[in-house]
């Protein structure tokens, strides 16, 4: 195994798959016990605005993690001779790219959301109820790019670092237990085991 990737494993995906776990997992409590007005909150809003700012977070990291995962070869070739080092799936394996159809369908605002002010906000009203949807989708693609048979040096690192990822979004939804609330990709473990 090379070394940088690991560390990139290690560090930089694990980030990125962890923040964005625990932020759908923290707005996803906030939808499911404080919601929307006219609907009466089963709990108080523990910070004002928290579900937007988990929200945002989750776009980031998601749209980080689809890029990673997605990104054409066009793509990559294009930043390579623009002096971008953007770590993809390349970098792993060549024939470990993913693909999403979710990240199709909400790559346009989930862009404009993020990374800019886009005078064409459509697509910015539905992209708001798919926050726990990306991160099952992200989940999607750890699991093929971890599975594909190029990568099987760092499947049991990138396991490991998916666990662990989930591990923390449980313990973010464990605050809010007491009124039924559990972590939405709990399950997930299971999926792939302990490592």
């Amino acid at each position: 195994m090379d070394s940088v990737l690991t560390e990139a494993i290690e560090k930089d995906l694990f980030n990125e798959l962890r923040w964005l776990v625990c932020s759908a997992t923290e707005w996803d409590a906030c939808d499911k016990l404080i919601g929307e007005p006219p609907r009466i909150p089963k709990i108080q809003e523990p910070c004002l605005h928290l579900k937007v700012y988990a929200m945002d977070s989750t776009f980031l990291h998601a749209r980080s993690l689809y890029e990673f995962f997605t990104a054409t070869e066009e793509s990559i070739t294009r930043n390579e001779k623009r002096g971008s080092t953007r770590l993809t799936w390349r970098d792993y394996s060549l024939t470990a790219r993913q693909t999403s159809n979710k990240y199709d369908q909400f790559m346009k605002p989930l862009h404009g959301r993020v990374m800019h002010l886009e005078k064409d906000r459509s697509g910015h009203d539905e992209i708001k109820n798919e926050v726990v949807n990306f991160a099952v989708d992200i989940l999607r693609l750890w699991n093929g790019f971890s599975q594909n048979p190029s990568v099987k040096p760092y499947e049991s690192l990138l396991n490991k670092f998916r666990v662990r990822a989930i591990e923390d979004a449980a313990s973010v939804a464990k605050q809010y237990k007491r009124y039924g609330f559990e972590c939405p990709f709990s399950s997930a473990i299971s999926a792939v085991g302990r490592t």
